[in-house]
């Protein structure tokens, strides 16, 4: 059950500071458990990675903000990345869309609702 809290309070610390530098080492340092401990507990968890999990709230987010509008310059920064071409081929790779196409597609679907 301690353990269970540790984990617990890291992902709480990801949810928070997604858009954040973040990395293996702090969060892992948060949860006061060695870096591959953490890692291990972590995807035993919740059966990911806590790159995975950062990954996905990131990719998440950006769907949002998207959604609301902002430019995919906009939300490549709101969301913590430094390269918009990163962010682009990453948000491609997760989503099977670029995200313009993502914007333009979520933005047919609310016109027909």
């Amino acid at each position: 059950m301690y353990l269970y809290k540790r984990l617990k309070d890291a992902k709480i610390h990801i949810d928070r500071s997604y858009a954040e530098p973040i990395n293996l080492d702090t969060i892992s340092e948060n949860a006061y458990l060695s870096k591959y401990h953490f890692l291990r507990l972590f995807k035993k968890a919740y059966g990911i990675t806590p790159h995975q999990y950062v990954v996905n709230k990131r990719i998440e987010k950006a769907k949002e903000l998207l959604i609301e509008g902002l430019s995919v310059n906009d939300v490549c920064l709101q969301i913590g990345f430094d390269s918009v071409p990163s962010f682009s081929i990453l948000f491609k790779r997760q989503t099977s869309l670029s995200p313009t196409e993502f914007r333009r597609q979520e933005n047919n679907k609310s016109n027909f609702r």
